[in-house]
């Protein structure tokens, strides 16, 4: 055990030894993956598969927007940071992301179903903290999509050395560039596309349930 700064820094260091032992739990863990602080590094709550506030499985639309970029050969752009929260409350961090989603409850025909609202320009720094803007509501299904083009025009567009915030402001703020997102935005009713009723990692209709917080007492 560790007592002091000292010793903390001679027995509990990282050697080169353990580097391999490291990267194989990683493995087992399905945390081995490449790609740190690029567009493919989706930061995600539990959301709803484990908290009782989160109304969406975000981790689900974190591993599909992963997968996602990873087709649209963009996955390896770097500037862009993506967090997801199932539900409004922060804890994935949504609001200083350059592009964030917390989940919702969506209605449509009658019916609930899995949504999102995406957030653009978050930005966290060492002197200025600037939230991100609502851009458009999704349906879950369709968020992962929407990644994909922000990223591909971000991609395409920026400047040479520009960040996300300011090619966001050039492009005119983030409910301009929602409103080319307003097509991904429509929810069919039911029975002619029930995938939009059924969230990431559910077999069954959506339901929106919240419960006591991990934290109530």
């Amino acid at each position: 055990m560790c007592e002091s700064p000292t010793a903390r820094t001679s027995c509990c260091a990282l050697t080169d030894a353990d580097l391999r032992g490291v990267y194989d739990r990683l493995v087992d863990v399905g945390m081995a993956a490449p790609g740190a602080e690029l567009a493919r590094d989706v930061v995600a709550c539990p959301g709803a598969d484990t908290c009782n506030l989160g109304v969406t499985q975000s981790r689900g639309l974190a591993e599909a927007i992963g997968e996602s970029l990873e087709e649209a050969g963009l996955a390896e752009t770097g500037g862009v940071r993506v967090n997801i929260s199932g539900c409004t409350n922060s804890c994935g961090q949504h609001h200083v992301a350059d592009i964030g989603f917390f989940g919702a409850e969506r209605r449509a025909h009658g019916t609930s179903a899995p949504g999102y609202q995406m957030l653009l320009g978050g930005h966290l720094g060492d002197m200025q903290v600037d939230f991100g803007e609502k851009a458009t509501k999704l349906p879950a299904k369709r968020a992962a999509e929407a990644v994909v083009r922000v990223v591909g025009r971000f991609a395409a567009e920026r400047e040479a050395g520009e960040v996300f915030a300011r090619w966001l402001a050039r492009s005119g703020g983030a409910r301009a560039v929602g409103e080319t997102l307003a097509d991904l935005d429509d929810l069919p009713a039911p029975d002619a596309a029930p995938d939009l009723y059924v969230d990431y990692g559910e077999t069954g209709p959506y339901v929106a349930e919240i419960g006591e917080s991990e934290c109530a007492t």
